[in-house]
């Protein structure tokens, strides 16, 4: 069934930079990956199709209705480049906060983010502040922040350009066993490892 659906979805910020017209459909339990030069419109795609902006042209709809800018965090999830991490909470908190209650998972918030932790290398980092810790860290955190609710589609913007080999296989790993829970995966990014792991490839011109 397919989750996300744009139909001649454009946004132009001048004459030469944005979104140009197109269409795009992420079933449940997809990667799809876009990538494309500066200015191409990657990330305005990702701001369209996660409601925090309006199309110019064209409509969205994600699970059948149109995203908004306060859609809960279980039905869009983003990791953004700007990653805007609660600096008062810890690694920890900052993840167990993001996993709504009574949702009915199987696994408690404390549980939920104890996994993601350890699957993103943060267990020992896990009670330190933000500020405390790498940007590396930091992009993790938020990666297992948009994780953790079982989002219906996670957005990611360059979620791996802060990582070293070993960590950006890990997070690209965690990006795929969400999509294998039936989330809709879609990641801005250059990096030719995450391109490597993704289903498909839009390329915007």
């Amino acid at each position: 069934m397919t989750h996300v659906v744009g139909r001649g979805v454009s946004k132009m910020w001048t004459a030469t930079a944005g979104l140009r017209p197109l269409d795009i459909t992420i079933d449940r339990g997809e990667v799809v990956v876009v990538r494309g030069r500066s200015g191409s419109g990657k990330s305005t795609l990702l701001a369209v199709l996660g409601g925090l902006c309006a199309p110019d042209t064209g409509t969205v709809e994600v699970d059948g209705r149109p995203p908004g800018p306060t859609e809960p965090w279980h039905t869009i999830a983003m990791v953004p480049q700007v990653l805007a991490l609660a600096v008062e909470l810890s690694v920890r908190e900052n993840v167990a906060d993001a996993v709504p209650a009574g949702r009915g998972t199987g696994e408690g918030a404390a549980d939920r983010a104890a996994h993601l932790l350890d699957l993103l290398d943060l267990t020992s980092e896990a009670d330190r502040a933000i500020t405390e810790i790498s940007m590396g860290q930091q992009q993790r955190t938020a990666l297992a922040r948009a994780i953790a609710p079982h989002p219906a589609f996670l957005l990611a913007d360059e979620p791996t350009s802060f990582q070293d080999g070993v960590h950006a296989a890990a997070a690209i790993a965690s990006l795929r066993h969400t999509a294998d829970e039936g989330t809709a995966v879609l990641i801005a990014t250059h990096d030719v490892a995450v391109v490597g792991a993704a289903d498909r490839v839009i390329d915007l011109a």
